[in-house]
């Protein structure tokens, strides 16, 4: 799929999905009930959703304005509720940029450009780095901080033949808590700078732990203060 395409395009203000990582949504507003029903008309390959974010406080035509990048996420399961909401499972199948919004009711819709990861060698020095230097870090921040860090250090992996550097970028921007802006930055840049951006965060946080460390047992006294 090189040339644009309509995707139906679900927007909100909190949610970046990324290619090749799992998102679970909960439909309650009738329009995108209405989107789950149509798609699950269509051939199970075709069921594509457009996830958008949208642009805090900005508007146009009474409709929230969207950020010009997403992701398409292919439905791939749908748990139907008593009361006609639903639980939906989407797959990241590919970024794409948005060329124009369409006349699509009751949902929105638009053409869209896909965008593909050029790819990259498993085996390239810097790749390794970049994998080894992530993959260090996510399991030191893990032990650090146990159940307050987003991530598990045995979802990630050295091994470019258990784990393919995209799916480990991806994995980590998917699940790591920062801002939905920052989020939507990580998106829109390529695999390599993505990785590094990441590396970037994730170190930034390291060097935190590591200074207050130092200060650590002040807090188990905080009650008596």
């Amino acid at each position: 799929m090189t040339s644009s395409t309509r995707l139906p395009l679900f927007p909100l203000p909190n949610v970046v999905h990324f290619p090749g990582t799992p998102l679970k949504l909960h439909v309650f507003e009738p329009r995108y009930r209405r989107l789950v029903k149509d798609l699950l008309e269509t051939a199970p390959d075709a069921r594509l959703i457009g996830m958008v974010l949208t642009r805090p406080g900005a508007f146009r035509s009474g409709q929230p304005e969207i950020f010009p990048g997403g992701t398409a996420g292919l439905l791939i399961d749908v748990e139907p509720l008593p009361d006609g909401r639903s639980n939906i499972l989407l797959h990241g199948d590919f970024r794409f940029e948005v060329e124009r919004e369409v006349e699509s009711q009751p949902y929105r819709a638009a053409l869209v450009r896909p965008v593909f990861e050029a790819p990259v060698d498993e085996r390239d020095p810097e790749i390794l780095d970049l994998r080894r230097d992530l993959v260090d870090v996510v399991g030191i921040l893990a032990d650090e901080l146990g159940k307050r860090f987003p991530l598990k250090s045995d979802l990630v992996s050295e091994d470019p033949e258990a784990q393919a550097f995209e799916q480990l970028v991806n994995g980590i921007a998917a699940e790591l808590d920062v801002p939905p802006l920052t989020k939507m930055s990580l998106l829109t840049e390529a695999l390599p700078e993505r990785a590094a951006h990441l590396l970037g965060i994730l170190e930034g946080r390291k060097k935190l732990i590591d200074f207050l460390r130092p200060f650590r047992h002040l807090a188990g006294d905080a009650e008596l203060n």
